[in-house]
């Protein structure tokens, strides 16, 4: 009689496996990872025995894979930790789907309704600022967080103390995301020997004055990369009623692409100097 047979209360592999409703090659894995061992190996043959009680250890570690914790942290923390760290993540997730839900039902609403959209601008007064600005001639939607990281890199060398606002000036209003020029704005509270115009730095920096102007402006929260599909609408608005502009448009950051943890907290606003 083997080590394995004469232990009563033992289940072979398959059994076990049969009781965890899951496979004798899942315990074998589970086993190489350093995550789950038999109870009893036969030294004879090699086979594998688990106690029943068991089990509840097996299923602790299968709810936290099933749950998407990575086998790496299953090993090395306990199970609390593991769980109340899976409950962490959940409730972030679940946060962020109901961020994405609101955003969408406002897209919805804003693209797709009828509702005149003279309602969703308000009129406001831009300036004056003294800005610290770094031009891009050939500039791309998609790198545009890319610039502001360069512009406050630039800043911070400078010594300059900037507001927590970025600003991004398009200069030519034809829809051309792969080669458009930008400028990438800073509102400075004070810049030495700048009385007015512009005072240019080395590279593509450089300083200048941005006079008070009256402005339309559209509040947008939610990811940059949908910022067409509400400048298109816009300027379908802007066409149809007439309203000339007398600069180019520019959107406002708030807090910054680099300030937020989640894209639909991100807040422009969008504005147009009439």
């Amino acid at each position: 009689m083997t080590q394995g047979q004469s232990q009563v209360n033992l289940l072979t592999i398959r059994q076990f496996a049969e009781v965890c409703r899951t496979t004798p090659r899942t315990l074998r894995f589970y086993e190489k990872k350093g995550l789950f061992k038999p109870a009893v190996i036969d030294t004879f043959n090699g086979y594998r025995f688990y106690n029943p009680r068991q089990a509840r250890e097996f299923l602790k570690i299968k709810l936290l894979q099933n749950f998407h914790v990575p086998l790496k942290q299953i090993k090395t923390n306990s199970t609390e930790t593991r769980l109340l760290d899976r409950l962490k993540n959940l409730k972030e997730e679940i946060a962020e789907k109901e961020k994405e839900y609101k955003f969408l039902e406002k897209m919805k609403s804003f693209l797709f309704q009828d509702d005149k959209i003279e309602n969703v601008f308000q009129t406001k007064y831009f300036g004056p600022y003294d800005l610290f600005t770094m031009k891009v001639e050939h500039g791309e939607y998609s790198r545009i967080t890319e610039y502001i990281k360069a512009l406050w890199k630039k800043a911070e060398r400078l010594k300059l103390k900037c507001g927590n606002y970025e600003i991004v000036f398009y200069l030519n209003s034809a829809y051309n995301p792969k080669n458009t020029p930008l400028e990438i704005g800073l509102i400075c509270k004070s810049i030495p020997h700048l009385t007015s115009g512009s005072t240019k730095t080395k590279e593509n920096f450089y300083f200048k004055k941005y006079p008070k102007a009256k402005v339309l402006t559209f509040e947008y929260n939610g990811p940059y990369e949908y910022l067409i599909l509400v400048y298109q609408k816009l300027f379908s608005y802007l066409e149809e009623e007439k309203i000339a502009l007398k600069g180019p448009g520019f959107d406002i950051y708030k807090y910054g692409p680099l300030n937020t943890k989640s894209k639909y907290d991100y807040q422009t606003t969008i504005s147009f100097p009439i």
